[in-house]
Protein backbone atom coordinates (compact mmCIF):
# COMPACT_ATOMS: atom_id res chain seq x y z
CA UNK A 1 0.00 0.00 0.00
CA UNK A 2 1.60 3.30 -1.19
CA UNK A 3 2.05 6.24 1.99
CA UNK A 4 -0.14 9.41 1.69
CA UNK A 5 1.69 12.79 0.88
CA UNK A 6 0.77 13.63 4.64
CA UNK A 7 2.78 10.49 5.61
CA UNK A 8 5.44 11.07 3.60
CA UNK A 9 5.97 14.58 4.60
CA UNK A 10 5.78 14.15 8.25
CA UNK A 11 8.80 11.09 7.34
CA UNK A 12 10.70 13.03 5.70
CA UNK A 13 10.45 16.05 8.50
CA UNK A 14 11.21 13.88 10.86
CA UNK A 15 14.14 12.09 9.12
CA UNK A 16 15.81 15.46 8.23
CA UNK A 17 16.08 17.21 11.54
CA UNK A 18 17.47 13.63 12.96
CA UNK A 19 20.07 14.07 10.41
CA UNK A 20 20.78 17.41 11.55
CA UNK A 21 21.26 16.17 14.98
CA UNK A 22 23.50 13.45 14.50
CA UNK A 23 25.29 15.86 12.33
CA UNK A 24 25.69 18.88 14.57
CA UNK A 25 24.69 18.24 17.77
CA UNK A 26 21.10 19.41 17.86
CA UNK A 27 18.40 19.50 15.30
CA UNK A 28 16.77 22.83 13.72
CA UNK A 29 14.05 24.89 15.63
CA UNK A 30 11.52 23.83 13.13
CA UNK A 31 11.11 22.15 9.73
CA UNK A 32 8.72 21.25 7.17
CA UNK A 33 8.37 19.45 3.84
CA UNK A 34 6.00 19.49 1.27
CA UNK A 35 5.05 17.48 -1.77
CA UNK A 36 4.39 18.68 -5.11
CA UNK A 37 4.72 15.93 -8.25
CA UNK A 38 7.92 14.99 -7.96
CA UNK A 39 9.56 17.15 -5.69
CA UNK A 40 9.73 17.79 -1.90
CA UNK A 41 10.96 21.05 -0.76
CA UNK A 42 11.97 21.81 2.65
CA UNK A 43 12.81 24.30 5.22
CA UNK A 44 14.64 24.23 7.91
CA UNK A 45 15.06 27.16 10.28
CA UNK A 46 17.74 27.69 13.03
CA UNK A 47 20.18 24.78 11.71
CA UNK A 48 23.51 26.16 12.90
CA UNK A 49 25.18 24.40 15.49
CA UNK A 50 26.73 26.58 18.30
CA UNK A 51 30.58 26.24 16.83
CA UNK A 52 28.85 27.51 13.56
CA UNK A 53 27.58 30.20 14.93
CA UNK A 54 31.18 30.67 16.79
CA UNK A 55 32.78 30.82 13.55
CA UNK A 56 30.82 33.62 12.08
CA UNK A 57 31.70 36.16 14.90
CA UNK A 58 35.32 35.51 13.91
CA UNK A 59 36.72 36.97 10.42
CA UNK A 60 36.64 34.57 7.62
CA UNK A 61 34.08 32.61 9.56
CA UNK A 62 31.41 32.92 7.01
CA UNK A 63 33.49 30.77 4.74
CA UNK A 64 34.14 28.40 7.16
CA UNK A 65 30.57 27.58 7.87
CA UNK A 66 30.06 27.06 4.21
CA UNK A 67 33.46 25.19 3.44
CA UNK A 68 32.42 22.66 6.64
CA UNK A 69 28.93 22.48 5.23
CA UNK A 70 29.85 21.09 1.50
CA UNK A 71 32.00 18.93 3.05
CA UNK A 72 29.78 17.19 5.54
CA UNK A 73 27.25 17.31 2.64
CA UNK A 74 29.46 15.35 0.18
CA UNK A 75 29.86 12.76 2.84
CA UNK A 76 26.60 12.55 3.67
CA UNK A 77 24.54 12.61 0.57
CA UNK A 78 24.54 9.07 -0.71
CA UNK A 79 23.25 8.19 2.84
CA UNK A 80 20.54 10.89 2.94
CA UNK A 81 19.31 9.73 -0.26
CA UNK A 82 19.14 6.17 0.37
CA UNK A 83 17.17 7.05 3.35
CA UNK A 84 14.50 9.11 1.46
CA UNK A 85 14.69 6.53 -1.26
CA UNK A 86 13.50 3.84 1.42
CA UNK A 87 10.54 6.03 3.12
CA UNK A 88 9.16 7.16 0.31
CA UNK A 89 9.90 4.16 -2.15
CA UNK A 90 11.02 5.78 -4.78
CA UNK A 91 14.07 6.74 -6.57
CA UNK A 92 16.18 9.91 -5.97
CA UNK A 93 17.52 12.18 -8.62
CA UNK A 94 18.71 14.86 -6.96
CA UNK A 95 19.03 17.04 -3.90
CA UNK A 96 20.09 20.32 -3.41
CA UNK A 97 20.29 23.00 -1.06
CA UNK A 98 21.18 26.17 0.35
CA UNK A 99 22.23 27.70 3.39
CA UNK A 100 21.58 31.30 4.26
CA UNK A 101 23.76 32.55 6.98
CA UNK A 102 22.03 35.90 7.23
CA UNK A 103 18.64 34.55 8.17
CA UNK A 104 19.88 30.92 9.63
CA UNK A 105 17.67 28.88 7.55
CA UNK A 106 18.45 25.76 5.11
CA UNK A 107 15.80 25.26 2.23
CA UNK A 108 15.84 22.86 -0.93
CA UNK A 109 14.66 20.41 -2.96
CA UNK A 110 14.69 16.91 -4.18
CA UNK A 111 13.65 15.48 -6.95
CA UNK A 112 12.03 11.84 -7.46
CA UNK A 113 11.66 9.58 -10.25
CA UNK A 114 7.85 9.87 -9.91
CA UNK A 115 4.96 11.75 -9.45
CA UNK A 116 3.45 11.62 -5.81
CA UNK A 117 0.21 12.93 -7.35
Amino acid sequence: MKKSKAIIETELKKHLSRVQQEICGKGPKEVWVRLNANVATFCSYEPLAPYEKYLLSIPGGEEEVMRLRQKVGEHIKPRVCSDIETITGVKVLSIISKLCLKSNTLFGAILFHENFD
